[in-house]
């Protein structure tokens, strides 16, 4: 999102497993505050970087279940393209 300025919304990141809807696994608030669905464990970071509009999600532990397109989104509605995980083994 070029010329916008993210520093002050929140980060929704959703999962899309193959062959079901897209859901909310967490939102990152200004503040830090991480808030997450119950199932969502503590191997799911957000991360973000002010300075160049950049949010990162990491997986720590990655197993195949994990294998998914993580997507994060703004504002509601304004989301990037999502990110496919692929897991060839574990």
């Amino acid at each position: 999102m070029e010329n916008a300025d993210l520093s002050r919304t929140d980060v929704h990141w959703y999962r899309q497993l193959p062959g079901q809807q897209r859901v909310w696994i967490l939102t990152h608030e200004t503040s830090g505050r991480k808030t997450d669905r119950e199932d969502v464990n503590q191997r799911l970071q957000p991360s973000r970087v002010t300075s160049n509009n950049t949010y990162i999600l990491t997986l720590r532990r990655v197993t195949v279940s994990d294998a998914a397109v993580y997507q994060c989104c703004v504002w509601g509605d304004v989301c990037g393209n999502g990110t496919r995980l692929n897991i060839t083994g574990e």
